[in-house]
């Protein structure tokens, strides 16, 4: 069963937890499992952790020794989670949650000086300024090797106008200054699919 504040006519990735949803079509999110455990980074960066439902997965799943930072402003204190991220981390892993909006040039400089991250995951505001905007500050942050995820790369602008991920997605593939893949369960879908840019 769905949270309340999932779409009920949609399927969602679940681990069981009726409390933290997980805003993930689950062809996809478990292709994206699988590359997050066969990657093993030491340095995880989500930005918009939302209700924790993705930080959740990174965490239990994160090698020993690997740091993971979360940036969300928690301006919807319905999804402040917070309280239960000690309980999702593992012994012998760190969490460093930054509160703060992504643009903040203080929350920036937190996560400039916690990487660089061999996986950042950007999940934030999906009007094409903001998330161009976390493309190019926080994409900078990336270490060699490392891989920058972005969701909703395939979105129905007539249900989700608000979602133009897909904007930004087309003109860093059509730039070819990057190797891209994309996982995408389907391109006929209100929302979804991944965008993995390879540094």
């Amino acid at each position: 069963m769905n949270h309340p504040y999932q779409d009920p006519r949609e399927t969602y990735w679940t681990d069981g937890d009726p409390d933290v949803p997980v805003f993930q079509r689950p062809a996809e999110f478990e292709r994206l499992l699988a590359l997050y455990r066969e990657r093993r980074p030491r340095r995880v960066l989500e930005v918009g952790t939302y209700y924790g439902g993705t930080l959740k997965q990174w965490l239990r799943r994160a090698r020993k020794g690997a740091h993971v930072v979360s940036i969300d402003s928690y301006a919807y204190r319905r999804a402040d989670n917070r309280a239960k991220y000690a309980d999702w981390t593992p012994k012998g892993v760190k969490l460093t949650a930054l509160a703060g909006h992504s643009q903040d040039p203080a929350v920036i400089a937190q996560a400039r000086a916690l990487g660089p991250y061999d996986w950042i995951f950007i999940d934030a505001d999906h009007t094409y300024d903001a998330v161009k905007a976390d493309w190019l500050r926080y994409g900078a942050m990336a270490a060699t090797g490392g891989v920058i995820i972005f969701h909703d790369i395939v979105a129905d602008p007539r249900r989700h106008p608000e979602i133009q991920v897909p904007q930004l997605w087309r003109e860093i593939q059509l730039s070819r200054q990057y190797t891209t893949h994309e996982i995408v369960q389907a391109y006929h879908v209100p929302w979804g699919g991944l965008g993995l840019v390879f540094v």
